[in-house]
């Protein structure tokens, strides 16, 4: 857990910066914050990508919908501060000054109706937003934005959450499509917003659907060794299982313990390993996919606040 408690400590120094920049006093909490976009990060893919699953992973809870009739229509934010002394199974929706408990499958199941009631889902207007508190999840916003290959999904709302900020993007490529990353429209859009990408990170999702494609895996191999197309942005990747299903069984308390998912997490590693046999183990499952994020946030903290951040050790 210590990318967790990395992220916490830089999301507080971001706090204590914001303060000072704007003439704040950090210690009081009621005064108004300007909004920072360090600890945003924005989900680029096609429908079917695995975007959602990989933003589940994040939370530690199936809290967004995924599969064929859980497209993202709209905009969904969900803004998460880590409250460690819940249970792992725990989630606290936080709306306005009043706060409840609730379950997962409650809440995927209102997020697919109010989906399915979408009419465009073009930009902020139509925006989902969700406030939580677990213990699983690193404080973290994250923004999953409907599918690149959707008619709702252009330019101008592209921009309006992942351009002219600091926001990470996450670019979710699915393992069967490796070989083709270099034609990918988020892999360009990535691209085109972030030149140097000091803060784009790539998701190889669905690794377990390509196990036995020799061709695909040698892809994967080849982009987690930054061996990849040579047209291809030089970012960091990251590969995942379909990891909806093991965190699902995990919560529904299948494995019965505080620890289950953890335990999740380490055979998500462990299946990574005998699949993807000569990729290096830091790239691997959803352990890692935190670590980078931590990593790429502190990168980008010391590029643009160099004099500020003074707390946590790099």
């Amino acid at each position: 857990m210590e990318a967790m408690e990395e992220l916490s400590q830089l999301s507080e120094s971001i706090r204590q910066a914001a303060s000072l920049l704007a003439d704040d006093d950090p210690s009081d909490d009621a005064a108004p914050r300007r909004p920072s976009t360090f600890l945003n990060a924005v989900v680029l893919g096609n429908v079917g990508s695995g975007k959602s699953a990989v933003l589940n992973s994040l939370i530690g809870h199936p809290v967004l919908p995924t599969g064929e009739n859980g497209a993202t229509r709209a905009p969904i934010v969900v803004d998460l501060q880590t409250e460690p002394g819940l249970s792992t199974k725990s989630i606290v929706l936080q709306i306005d000054s009043k706060s409840q408990q609730v379950s997962a499958s409650a809440l995927r199941h209102s997020l697919q109706d109010r989906l399915s009631k979408s009419v465009s889902g073009r930009g902020r207007s139509d925006e989902i937003l969700l406030k939580l508190r677990t213990s699983t999840a690193p404080p973290l916003k994250l923004i999953d934005l409907p599918g690149l290959d959707q008619r709702a999904v252009d330019d101008s709302m592209i921009n309006d959450y992942a351009g002219h900020n600091d926001a990470i993007l996450l670019v979710v490529i699915p393992a069967v499509q490796a070989a083709e990353v270099a034609s990918s429209r988020a892999i360009r859009l990535a691209k085109d917003i972030d030149p140097d990408g000091s803060r784009t990170i790539g998701i190889l999702s669905k690794i377990d659907q390509a196990d036995g494609d020799a061709k695909t895996i040698a892809c994967v191999q080849a982009l987690l060794l930054n061996k990849g197309p040579k047209n291809l942005p030089d970012i960091e990747w990251v590969a995942l299982v379909g990891q909806s299903v093991a965190i699902a069984s995990a919560q529904s308390g299948s494995v019965g313990s505080e620890n289950s998912l953890e335990t999740a997490w380490q055979a998500e590693a462990e299946t990574l390993k005998s699949i993807l046999t000569g990729a290096p183990h830091s790239k691997l499952g959803r352990v890692s996919l935190v670590s980078t994020i931590a990593k790429q946030i502190r990168k980008r903290m010391k590029v643009r606040l160099p004099n500020l951040l003074t707390g946590p050790s790099g």
